[in-house]
């Protein structure tokens, strides 16, 4: 499989005011489709498609970009950064895609509780 390659599939994730159409590859918020390039919609799929389930930052690199991450290599911090930005109300203080911190980052949907500790 092609990281980040488009799925076969009519699933359609709601959460907030956000609507991601795994198939179609495409994030509307508010109305308004947003971009997410090749290596974001990856990402954003694999923390969508396991909801309440921590990814390390090691596998949400593997499937972003198809190789291992560095000890140093923050290309997914930067990548979970954008995402915040285009999902959250309040980048800084993230609802949907939070830290799991010395691990990776989870997906909380609506109706989840809180996993910030």
């Amino acid at each position: 499989v092609v990281p980040g390659a488009p799925t076969i599939s009519d699933r359609t994730i709601r959460f907030g005011s956000v609507t991601v159409d795994l198939a179609a590859r495409t994030l509307v918020r508010d109305g308004q489709t947003l971009a997410l390039t090749t290596g974001e919609f990856a990402v954003l799929k694999a923390l969508l498609e396991h909801p309440r389930q921590p990814q390390s930052r090691e596998r949400l690199m593997s499937i972003a970009r198809g190789r291992e991450q560095g000890p140093f290599d923050r290309a997914i911090d930067v990548q979970i950064s954008r995402l915040r930005k285009l999902l959250e109300t309040d980048p800084g203080t993230p609802r949907y895609l939070q830290t799991v911190w010395g691990f990776g980052y989870v997906f909380v949907p609506d109706g989840s509780p809180d996993t910030r500790g």
